[in-house]
């Protein structure tokens, strides 16, 4: 959980798992952009393809079927990223197999899970 700068990949305007992904990760002190599954155009996503967020990207994080998340797999090879994680339901071994072939680290889990809440110290 060290790299920075993520890009969570859903439908942010249905899916509200994707939105409390994104939320986690900022109370993490992440920086954290929201992208739209390939083929959608829905706000709140201020992106809708990775290569439109600024900068650089160090994790994009799945939220989508893996038929949308090959298509994001093929994209994040072509931007140079690194490491991807994905979500159940987006954790299809042919997709992650795909990553890994174009060199690409996984992780398979629930963020939200594997990254617990941050609680105020009163």
């Amino acid at each position: 959980m060290t790299k920075k700068t993520w890009a969570v990949v859903g439908n942010h305007a249905r899916n509200p798992v994707v939105e409390r992904i994104t939320d986690r990760l900022k109370a993490h002190g992440k920086e954290v952009h929201r992208v739209n599954s390939p083929g959608k155009t829905n706000p709140p996503a201020e992106f809708n393809f990775l290569e439109e967020v600024p900068g650089t990207v160090d994790v994009v994080d799945v939220v989508c079927n893996p038929a949308m998340g090959l298509k994001v797999v093929e994209e994040a090879s072509k931007l140079g990223i690194k490491h991807m994680w994905f979500q159940p339901g987006a954790d299809a071994e042919e997709v992650v197999k795909k990553a890994n072939e174009l060199g690409i680290e996984t992780h398979c889990g629930c963020l939200l899970v594997d990254l617990p809440p941050r609680v105020a110290n009163l």
